[in-house]
């Protein structure tokens, strides 16, 4: 349960990045000359905690099957 919860959360986290890239990218193609969204700083810190979350659902799964695997 614990990792279901990790990976929709790392989805989420990942999505948020990508909207961040397409709103960017979509300001730019309009002329923007200042770039909305989370900036350099924020995309790395959100695609981090993405990485970060999406490790923890994989350890999460393989513990669970292990368990599963020792009864």
């Amino acid at each position: 349960m614990v990792g279901r919860k990790a990976l929709f959360a790392a989805g989420a986290l990942f999505a948020v990045f990508a909207g961040n890239i397409v709103v960017g990218k979509v300001a730019v193609l309009n002329g923007a000359t200042t770039i909305p969204g989370l900036g350099d700083v924020g995309e790395f810190l959100v695609l981090f905690a993405a990485v970060a979350v999406f490790i923890v659902a994989c350890l999460a799964r393989e513990r669970a099957q292990g368990q599963n695997n020792n009864d």
